[in-house]
């Protein structure tokens, strides 16, 4: 018999499967009492995916040797496989009493574990695996999976990086490494990862897709394009692959003139996009829709926007739902609102409407709050849900809650948010300004904002209908308990300098505020810029403007600094060491303002014909400032930018003014 054991297992090996079975059916036929037989024949079954035959012959096995722990082993790895998996468990903790020192067994419990989100207990026997066989490299990947999972980055990555060390060709541990690189923002560390994958694996598509998104985001759109094509090759009929690689958009641009050339090509390609038909049931997952960075060109949002919805509304069927709530006779006992948006939490649009959330009147209102994400928050809500990948599984999240009203609090920042509001889930859909463009989306109804952000309400600027309130819309709870302000020697400035502090997302630097920055700087001999954007991503745009500057204002490069990103504390310090803050031209600052308002330093602002441009000189008025820092021309801005910089007399009166009216008349 072992002769011919020996064929199956080698003709199993060569991938021959079903002339093995055979043989191996036949064996059985001769050796009916074999085990060993029984059990080889369930792992060819399973090999197949004959999953429910598989387990006969495992179970069969068992009965003839009811210590076989291999034969337990291989059942609950079937088990698993068809989801029964509290049935995996108990069979795999049998094969684990009978043999303590297997190590697959305690793999698979992990894997069954990790299935059911016990990551915890999943953590524990991928480790017991591990000690038994420290070379377990599938052991060490699948630990890394389960410390993300429980949010411990540190020891996932390691636990990626000694699964490679076993194995250096392990794909599917170089592309996890990858990923949560480009968690911790080690982008140079995580593109060599990702190509190793590549190299190892050449159609590894979610490698391919990952880099493609991933040169997008630094900036490096011929990079990108290099990689989508490689995908349309690999894949080519992947309609995803095809979208996403026709609406890239840089996060920097270098002229006026790329920003036309940017916006034609947007619009053309849409055209070729309207012929395509998208069976997705996770757009907001698998579509980077780019169009984020069109609001900072100093372009009319308006017609484009309703092209791009009307395009995916079409291209993309099942984002287009209406809830059967909509027409609903019964009423709920209080008004029933959702507030919807990934960025809850320590985010500028959690700082920015966490307050609205928590000051709604609970007697007229039952509040929930929906995250397209799985962050974990501590928000005053009735009710908080996180919503599932799949855009049917999200509609019936919400349609479920039954809502009066859905209030989007951002829309354009993100693709789960934006492919969400074209469904029709509430009888009143609202948008508000934490991304403040209009959405083109015909399922919002209202966009809400604030006659202080709208000098013009004739222009017609939203497709939806446009509500101002009198105020400034918000609740705004400043920080408290800050500690002890770093001072500037703790950011190394230069001595005897003066500070114009930028400390905006460096994709508002429009080019026509280049030549602002440049005349301070020519004005003021001993004026400094400082930006933010020295790791991560915003490395490489701050090496993208530093082209442009080297190119039209070398004097920016010459006296410019960018520092990292800053925790709390340190922004509002840094805000309290700038002389000046210079509030960028076409879109300007909101939470930035209202933070650096607890120190009151001056910031210019110059206010335009679009809310995106007015929040700083908005926040202004209502806090009633006499003679604020608001300016009408680009000589105005300068003027009064290296004014206040130089006049220190006249600084510390109006950031004693500004402190004082923030706190009366803008903060809660």
């Amino acid at each position: 018999m072992d002769i011919d054991l020996k064929e199956v297992i080698n003709l199993y090996n060569s991938g021959k499967l079903d002339i093995a079975e055979k043989k191996i059916i036949k064996l059985i036929g001769n050796y009916p009492n074999n085990f060993i037989l029984h059990n080889l024949l369930g792992v060819m079954l399973a090999g197949q995916e004959k999953l429910d035959e598989a387990i006969v012959n495992y179970k069969k096995s068992i009965q003839i040797n009811s210590n076989y722990f291999e034969a337990y082993n291989n059942l609950g790895g079937a088990l698993f496989k068809l989801r029964k998996f509290n049935e995996s468990i108990d069979v795999l903790l049998q094969a684990i009493k009978i043999n303590p020192n297997f190590s697959e067994s305690y793999y698979n419990l992990g894997n069954t574990f990790y299935k059911i989100k016990k990551f915890n207990e999943s953590i524990t026997n991928y480790q017991r695996a591990i000690k038994i066989d420290p070379n377990y490299a599938k052991a060490f990947n699948n630990l890394g999976n389960a410390f993300h999972e429980i949010g411990k980055l540190n020891d996932s990555i390691k636990s990626y990086q000694k699964a490679i060390q076993i194995n250096p060709n392990f794909a599917d541990a170089c592309f996890n490494l990858g990923s949560r690189l480009k968690q911790i923002n080690e982008f140079d560390e995580c593109i060599k990862y990702y190509k190793h994958v590549i190299r190892t694996n050449p159609n590894f598509e979610k490698a391919y897709s990952n880099l493609g998104n991933l040169f997008i985001n630094i900036g490096k759109i011929d990079e990108a394009k290099k990689y989508f094509h490689k995908l349309i090759n690999i894949n080519p009929n992947n309609v995803g692959y095809k979208i996403n690689n026709s609406l890239l958009l840089n996060p920097i641009v270098q002229s006026t003139e790329e920003i036309n050339l940017h916006h034609d090509r947007y619009t053309k390609n849409l055209e070729i996009i309207k012929k395509f038909r998208y069976e997705t049931d996770m757009p907001g997952e698998l579509i980077e829709t780019n169009f984020f960075y069109l609001a900072f060109h100093n372009k009319e949002d308006i017609k484009l926007m309703k092209k791009i919805s009307k395009t995916f509304k079409q291209i993309i069927p099942n984002i287009n739902y209406v809830s059967k709530n909509i027409n609903k006779k019964i009423k709920n006992e209080k008004i029933k609102i959702g507030f919807v948006s990934e960025f809850f939490g320590n985010h500028t649009i959690g700082k920015l409407f966490g307050g609205l959330i928590k000051k709604i009147d609970r007697k007229k209102f039952e509040v929930v709050v929906i995250l397209t994400s799985k962050l974990k928050i501590n928000i005053n809500a009735n009710k908080v849900i996180s919503l599932n990948l799949k855009i049917k599984e999200q509609q019936q999240q919400v349609e479920k809650e039954n809502l009066d009203i859905i209030f989007y609090t951002d829309i354009g920042m993100s693709p789960r948010t934006y492919f969400l509001a074209f469904s029709k889930l509430a009888p009143v859909q609202i948008v508000n300004w934490g991304h403040p463009v209009t959405t083109g989306i015909d399922t919002i109804d209202y966009f809400l904002s604030s006659t202080l952000f709208e000098p013009d309400k004739k222009i017609k600027k939203y497709t939806e209908r446009l509500v101002c309130l009198s105020q400034f819309p918000l609740y705004y709870e400043p920080p408290k308990n800050l500690g002890q302000l770093k001072k500037r020697s703790d950011f190394n400035f230069p001595e005897n300098a003066r500070i114009y502090g930028c400390p905006q997302s460096l994709f508002k630097l429009h080019p026509d505020f280049d030549s602002i920055l440049a005349k301070i700087l020519e004005r003021d001999e001993k004026g400094y810029l400082v930006f933010i954007g020295g790791k991560g991503k915003e490395k490489f745009w701050s090496d993208s403007l530093k082209r442009r500057w080297n190119k039209n204002f070398p004097i920016i490069n010459e006296r410019a600094f960018f520092i990292n990103k800053l925790s709390l504390l340190e922004f509002i310090s840094f805000c309290n060491c700038a002389d000046v803050l210079l509030d960028p031209i076409h879109f300007g600052g909101g939470n930035t303002f209202l933070e650096s308002m607890i120190v009151g330093t001056p910031t210019i602002t110059m206010p335009g014909n679009n809310l995106k441009n007015n929040i700083t000189a908005a926040a202004y008025k209502q806090m009633k400032i006499s003679n604020p820092p608001i300016v009408k021309t680009t000589t105005e801005y300068i003027n009064l930018a290296i004014k206040l910089a130089k006049n220190n007399k006249e600084n510390i009166s109006l950031r004693k003014r500004s402190k004082a009216s923030a706190k009366k008349y803008l903060y809660i």
